[in-house]
């Protein structure tokens, strides 16, 4: 076998004796090409041992089969398990992803961010990505800042962009926001979503000297942090307060006590966006019609041991 020597498209269609057009309709499987042609150019590819990288392909077929996914954190159960399930129906369909990892907000392991989340908007553009997904970060602040407005305003401008966070005004992205929520503030402590967060919430409700007798976490490791807290402050859970997380992460089963928690069922989330993206790519921008119904997932937490599923 020759070595292909960084051999071109052109040079193919010479030595083969057709059209660059016929060697791009061969690589991209079209069946137009007649089989006495596809056999001459199926032959010199072999010959020279011949592979178009993916930006080949992408300027062939002006899709590189690449989406961008921009999470804030992927240390955090939420966003990395979103995102496994979004790679695996990502796969499924074709597609591979390029994930950034913005640090928005730092992490639970203290790194802080150094990149604005327009600089992984225009990278994505550069790399030409077919379309991305933006899971979290500034979108999810109760006020966002204009500079990131304007960033995602160009991107959509360019690509098909899926968001899993609030609706935007003014901004062509398809917004998907399957969450609502709302109490009274004195019973509420705003907090990040990782261990100590939740453990510095119960010290913040405890100093307000307002009694309650339950804990609603943000997801399973706030609730965690919360059941640490309770415990130094000799609290029993669940005798004196109940625990309950908003979204069940994989190891609630094996707190102590057990965790009730919400399957918010991420997969099926995961599935929605990644399909609504890939549609919008190819020319479908219509917001999808769903309904996700959380499922409770009532453990030893909450004062219960009947330990339904």
């Amino acid at each position: 076998m020759e070595e292909k020597d960084h051999i071109t498209i052109n040079q193919i269609a010479d030595e083969a004796k057709v059209s660059i057009a016929t060697v791009s309709r061969v690589l991209n499987g079209n069946a137009t090409v007649s089989p006495e042609r596809k056999k001459r150019v199926e032959e010199v590819i072999k010959k020279y041992n011949f592979s178009p990288n993916a930006l080949a392909r992408g300027l062939i077929s002006r899709q590189t089969k690449t989406i961008g996914v921009v999470l804030p954190d992927i240390s955090n159960p939420y966003f990395s398990s979103m995102f496994l399930e979004i790679e695996r129906s990502a796969l499924e369909a074709g597609y591979t992803l390029l994930l950034c990892n913005t640090l928005f907000g730092g992490s639970s392991h203290g790194i802080r961010n150094t990149k604005e989340e327009s600089y992984y908007f225009q990278m994505l553009t550069d790399k030409q990505v077919d379309g991305v997904l933006i899971i979290g970060g500034q979108v999810d602040l109760t006020t966002v800042d204009d500079n990131y407005k304007q960033a995602l305003k160009r991107l959509s401008s360019q690509l098909p962009v899926v968001v899993i966070g609030k609706e935007l005004e003014d901004i062509n992205c398809i917004f998907i926001h399957p969450e609502n929520g709302q109490g009274n503030e004195e019973l509420i402590a705003l907090s990040d979503y990782y261990t100590g967060d939740g453990y510095s919430a119960i010290n913040t409700l405890v100093s307000r000297n307002t009694s309650f007798t339950a804990f609603l976490a943000i997801n399973d490791n706030v609730a965690l942090g919360a059941e640490r807290a309770l415990l130094d402050l000799s609290i029993k859970v669940p005798e004196d307060v109940a625990v309950i997380s908003c979204d069940q992460f994989l190891t609630g089963e094996y707190h102590i006590p057990r965790l009730t928690s919400i399957n918010q069922h991420h997969d099926l989330l995961a599935r929605l966006v990644i399909n609504t993206l890939i549609s919008a790519i190819k020319g479908n921008s219509s917001s999808p019609k769903f309904s996700l119904t959380p499922e409770l997932v009532i453990r030893e937490s909450c004062g219960t041991h009947m330990g339904i599923r």
